[in-house]
């Protein structure tokens, strides 16, 4: 069956043959393979095959290196490629999810010990060592019986709790060499395509960012195609660490933040008290002129509050625990919102008032756990 690539025309496929397939007949057309495609905003890697029905007009986007949208791909690889890397020198760790982000990718690894910087060099050697293998990528979709059978052999808890998770009655699988992984995709068509990849730091992250589950090791990188690019990224990072708000606001004796009093609460010093009375009266002065009526409101209310507001349902893990005063109940609040009700029912009103516009400068209070962030 025909399937139409777009800007290089139509090429024959037949059902449950991977796009590779088609590399000698793209290769005659232009020397600049794709990447990757894309297709119904679904990104689909070479690796991938299709049946009869998907593969009536078909029709794929062809993204290149130099599309930003490649290093979903190019990076995809990468933490598959760290994670080969951790289990090669690792055998007992257990992998969790490795994800492609905005500015790299990461692996979160269970293992008895945090890896520290030796570790973390051991893993880049290593990592180097398979890209330069420049191992081919396999796709398979198998059954979830199978995938539960392929990771209880491989002792791979995490990935067994994500099988079961899954809806369809198919999971597919990408294996390099001896490494197989849980995965949807998208990747490159060899670890070889990874021309620059930097292993940035550790750090430690809850299982599905819940305290209540183990917590795993999540191994920061990034990669590029080109060491260009990771260089100038890499001079970018050396710029943020210079800028860094934590260094530059004891540096300029702005603010502090003590962990005898704990971690992320800030002691505005008397210059940076100047700085933030300068925003905070800017602020008021805009929001104003625009018809905005200024509020206060408590720092702390009645448990039942945010029952009625629907905090408790949906946010409570996200909130300070509840203190008890006098046989009641109270929290300190993650937002100002409720009180902002209780300011606009203090009476009857006409549509004629409206739009009515609060503002408020509140201190809000969010519980940010230890390697949820």
């Amino acid at each position: 069956m025909k399937i139409k690539i777009k800007g290089l025309g139509e090429f024959q496929l037949n059902p449950g043959l991977p796009l590779k397939t088609l590399i000698p007949e793209i290769k005659k057309i232009t020397s600049q393979l794709p990447i990757g495609f894309k297709h119904n905003h679904e990104y689909i890697d070479w690796h991938y095959s299709f049946n009869e029905k998907d593969l009536e007009n078909l029709e794929l986007e062809p993204i290149f290196s130099s599309n930003k949208e490649a290093l979903i791909f190019l990076r995809h690889t990468a933490s598959h490629v760290l994670a080969q890397a951790v289990k090669e020198l690792f055998p007992e760790a257990k992998l969790g999810i490795g994800p492609p982000t905005e500015e790299g990718f990461y692996y979160d690894i269970y293992y008895k010990k945090p890896f520290d910087e030796e570790d973390l060099k051991k893993i880049e050697e290593k990592v180097k060592e398979i890209i330069k293998k420049n191992l081919s990528l396999e796709r398979r979709e198998i059954s979830k019986e199978e995938a539960r059978r392929l990771f209880e052999r491989l002792k791979e808890d995490f990935k067994l709790e994500l099988i079961e998770e899954l809806p369809n009655s198919k999971v597919s699988i990408y294996s390099q060499e001896n490494f197989v992984d849980l995965c949807k995709g998208p990747h490159l068509l060899s670890t070889g395509e990874i021309k620059a990849i930097k292993l940035l730091s550790v750090a430690g992250a809850y299982w599905r960012g819940d305290e209540r589950n183990p917590m795993l090791w999540r191994i920061y990188g990034t990669a590029f195609f080109s060491k260009e690019e990771l260089k100038e990224y890499l001079e970018r990072l050396e710029e943020i660490k210079r800028r860094d708000h934590r260094k530059l606001g004891k540096e300029l004796e702005l603010f502090t933040i003590e962990e005898d009093i704990g971690p992320g609460l800030v002691i505005w010093l008397p210059k940076g008290a100047i700085i933030r009375n300068i925003i905070e009266n800017f602020w008021k002065e805009v929001h104003l002129k625009r018809g905005y009526q200024l509020v206060y409101t408590p720092h702390i209310a009645l448990k039942d509050l945010w029952k009625v507001s629907g905090h408790l349902d949906f946010y409570a893990e996200n909130m300070f625990p509840s203190m008890e005063l006098e046989n009641r109940a109270y929290q300190l609040k993650p937002m100002n919102c409720p009180f902002h009700i209780y300011v606009y029912n203090q009476k009857r009103r006409s549509y004629k008032e409206f739009p009515i516009r609060y503002c408020e400068l509140g201190t809000v209070y969010r519980f940010e756990r230890s390697g949820v962030l």
